[in-house]
């Protein structure tokens, strides 16, 4: 199975356009593409369903901040809708812990590596999915870098279906020993830039890293300035042990939504103007600032508790 609807969804991406409908009819703007989006992860559990035979494990992958998490339950929710029960599986469980983590030449922890996770213990779940439609899976605990096995367990057999989320989810090393057609691979990402006539506005990299700048501030307790300091590096891993392996996929979903500048300027302004002059992420905020100052603003109010772009905006506030 490979590349059967590879194909991702192209949206209207320019920034007079997106800004005219901020001003004119925000909700409008924002409904269109919450539901073509909706629409495109139904079709795609349509037509996982007709490939059930064969096929009991989505690979869903994608690089930091491309909405794998909520794209992962929003085809669960789909799947459900035609039938199949599934399950949810995150490779972050499989991370062997802070101890036994590979190290960068400079002697730091390299958690961006596939070798990050175990390998075996992947193959091995998924093989007895596979074959007996059960396995039993680990868990992580990020607070104490310490990893418990066999926590849960996981059952298949009648109308199941596992969908394996993570980074490095199309990673052939551990799918290359299952049967022909049993996995199909999904790869999440940003896929367009916003422009004007001048060129790009916001490029589809500074899309993702404003997501996580919101995201982490809220839900890691991390500044803006931090992930401005681990981006280089996230991408740098990105382009090692993910981008590689993209065009394997067999459905490809495009996760910008055009709106979303307009409504993370409001949060995330103010904590690129907080980085201090003598920061060396100063110049980098005051590039993004200027970026997403040309975006007319949107009260994140109107983005919906199913949007994608709630994974980096929280829940809406009563």
């Amino acid at each position: 199975m490979s590349n059967f609807a590879s194909g991702y969804i192209k949206y209207i991406n320019h920034l007079e356009q997106i800004n005219d409908a901020a001003l004119s009819r925000p909700q409008v703007m924002i409904d269109e593409v919450e539901d073509s989006y909706h629409e495109h992860l139904r079709n795609i559990a349509r037509n996982i369903l007709t490939h059930y035979s064969r096929a009991k494990i989505c690979m869903l992958a994608g690089p930091s901040s491309s909405g794998k998490t909520t794209t992962a339950h929003l085809l669960k929710q789909y799947l459900a809708e035609f039938g199949l029960k599934a399950s949810i599986v995150s490779m972050d469980d499989f991370y062997l812990g802070t101890e036994n983590t590979p190290l960068l030449p400079d002697g730091t922890k390299d958690y961006e590596t596939v070798n990050a996770l175990d390998i075996e213990l992947v193959q091995a779940c998924l093989k007895s999915v596979i074959e007996n439609g059960a396995c039993s899976l680990p868990a992580y605990d990020f607070s104490t870098g310490k990893r418990r096995l066999n926590v849960r367990q996981l059952d298949v057999q009648d109308r199941g279906f596992v969908i394996v989320e993570g980074i490095h989810a199309l990673n052939p090393v551990f799918t290359k020993n299952l049967p022909e057609g049993s996995a199909i691979k999904l790869y999440v990402s940003v896929k367009q830039e916003i422009k004007d006539a001048n060129g790009a506005v916001i490029s589809p990299m500074d899309i993702r890293l404003v997501r996580r700048i919101c995201r982490d501030v809220q839900f890691r307790s991390t500044s803006a300035e931090r992930t401005l300091a681990m981006w280089s590096n996230v991408v740098a891993g990105e382009d090692k042990y993910i981008r590689p392996y993209r065009l394997s996929a067999d459905y490809t979903v495009n996760s910008v939504h055009i709106y979303e500048p307009c409504v993370l300027r409001r949060p995330v302004i103010p904590l690129l103007r907080a980085i201090p002059e003598d920061s060396p992420y100063y110049r980098k905020a005051r590039d993004l600032e200027s970026r997403l100052m040309r975006f007319e603003p949107i009260d994140a109010a109107l983005v919906p508790d199913t949007s994608m772009l709630r994974e980096f905006l929280g829940p809406r506030v009563p």
